[in-house]
Order: structure tokens, then sequence, then C-alpha cells
């Protein structure tokens, strides 16, 4: 198992906009232990996060900093299903929303190449938002994947409600960018 100064370190590598929230987490992870992966998590959330109402809000970046090893779409599908399911009931219990629970449903889909990584894909993932009222969310997404030496990979995971043409993706792209191997 890796120590918190790995987690540490793994933060350094991932910047935090001024006026955005972070949190790390260690895998596996407390609510989706079912994905296999050694290493941390680095969470970014914008200011809009907590907006629920607005076309911009859930809007947030993530990124796995894990020991390097084969990924295809199938598997990155199967892990955010199993990260969504997970987050959200564990939050809708906390919140007394458990009923409003719907599985997760992820499909994902090749994206222009983005400089610096390996494999892209567009996503459309279904789930419900336990943060707010169980209401249904479709969020949208960019996830790219890239190896670092000398055996870890990145995969780092953009989402928000809003289109990807609205503004709030410039600086989910500029974190992504901006974001160290």
């Amino acid at each position: 198992m890796r120590s918190f100064a790995y987690v540490g370190l793994v933060a350094a590598l991932v910047p935090v906009p001024d006026g955005w929230r972070q949190e790390s987490f260690q895998f596996p992870l407390p609510f989706a232990r079912a994905i296999p992966y050694e290493g941390a998590e680095q969470v970014r959330f914008t200011p809009q996060w907590t907006r629920f109402a607005a076309e911009d809000a859930f809007s947030y970046a993530f990124v796995w900093d894990v020991k390097a090893r084969p990924v295809t779409a199938d598997d990155l599908e199967d892990h955010l299903e199993a990260y969504f399911n997970g987050l959200m009931r564990n939050v809708g219990v906390a919140r007394k929303l458990e009923t409003a629970a719907v599985p997760a449903s992820v499909a994902l889909h090749p994206m222009t190449a983005v400089a610096g990584w390996s494999q892209a894909y567009g996503a459309e993932i279904r789930t419900w938002n336990a943060f707010s009222k169980g209401e249904r969310l479709l969020l949208l997404g960019e996830i790219t994947r890239r190896e670092c030496a000398p055996d870890r990979m990145q995969i780092f995971f953009a989402l928000s409600k809003a289109p990807r043409d609205r503004a709030i993706w410039n600086g989910l792209r500029a974190l992504r960018a901006a974001t160290s191997c």
C-alpha cells in the first residue's frame, strides 16, 4: 500500500485553481473498492460544483495516478459505473435519499486526441444526484490516459452537466493541461 506521502506527492502534480476545492483519496477508494488500482485519486471541484440547478453544476475533475496497467474503454466504463454507484449510494444513505438510487450507466466514445495523452474518450454518465435531492443526473465528460515513468499512469476525468462546448470546459481542460506526470 502506498503512503500518505505518496498521496501528497500526487496532489502536487494536480494544480488547485483559485476558488476550487480539493480532496484526495488512496486506492482502494472507500466508496468503490472494486476498482482495481494502486495509487491515489486527486479531485478538484470548480466553484460551480454545488450550484445543482445551473447548467455548469457538478463540474469537476479527478486524476487517478496509479500503477500502470492496460486499460480499455470497457474497463473505464465499468470503473466509472462502480465509482458513481458507490459514491451516490454512500452519500444517499448519509442523506437518507437511498430510495432515489438509480444504477449508473456509462458510455464512452473515441474523442479527438489530446496532446500528451495516449487515449482520449468522450463520456456520458447517467446517474443520480445524492448530493442534492436525488434527481437524475447526466454528466458529460472527457477522459484521457497517459503513461508516466517509470511504472505509473494517469487517468484524467473532466465532468460537467454542461455541454462540452460551454465556457466551464475551458477551466477543466486548462487543469488537464497543467497536470504534471
